[in-house]
């Protein structure tokens, strides 16, 4: 208990907690909502070692994605927990490192994901190459990153996932139905049941 509360007082006097993701549960369900920042790998951990944390079977993903390091963490940590991931395209957004956590759950379901592959739709699974700060002050393709990002695919057992990373350039999303997620092994289910 001390570790955790070590972790969050940390996370607080660095100024990670305006910037940490979201972690909201109700009963045996907790939403990870925001971007994945440094840090929020300990956040995560730190909840899921609390009594309440223990309780939670199942992680919805509402996230634009993030940082790549604290994405694998967090992805090894739901792995290790045996939590489900849910993402429901009618509301919910799971791009870029998220989709890393998402490919974590020992069961994944996508649902309400009935609109057609590289649809310009805002919710589901997003997908692009990877991508990291460039000497002109932007953002740019990052080879190492793409790499990055496929290492958590093929951690997690989700070696499809690395197909679509390719799909759309580094400052695109390339949006995925629920019958290619389930095709290629990233969904296990387009059904909550």
């Amino acid at each position: 208990m001390r570790a955790v509360l070590g972790v969050m007082i940390l996370c607080l006097i660095s100024g990670q907690a305006a910037q940490a993701i979201d972690i909201a549960q109700n009963g045996s369900t907790a939403t990870l909502s925001g971007p994945i920042r440094d840090g929020d790998q300990f956040r995560l951990r730190a909840f899921l070692a609390t009594p309440e944390g223990r309780q939670v079977r199942m992680l919805r993903l509402t996230s634009p994605g993030g940082r790549i390091f604290p994405a694998r963490e967090m992805a090894r940590d739901i792995r290790n927990a045996g939590l489900v991931t849910v993402v429901d395209a009618s509301r919910d957004s799971c791009n870029s490192a998220c989709t890393g956590l998402f490919a974590a759950g020992v069961r994944r379901l996508y649902l309400n994901a009935g609109f057609p592959d590289g649809a310009a739709v805002k919710t589901g699974l997003g997908f692009h190459e990877g991508n990291a700060p460039q000497q002109s002050g932007g953002r740019g393709y990052s080879g190492p990153a793409t790499a990055d990002m496929n290492n958590i695919y093929y951690e997690m057992g989700v070696p499809g996932a690395a197909s679509l990373i390719t799909k759309a350039t580094f400052n695109r999303m390339y949006k995925i139905s629920g019958q290619t997620a389930l095709s290629l092994g990233i969904a296990t289910s387009l059904s909550a049941r």
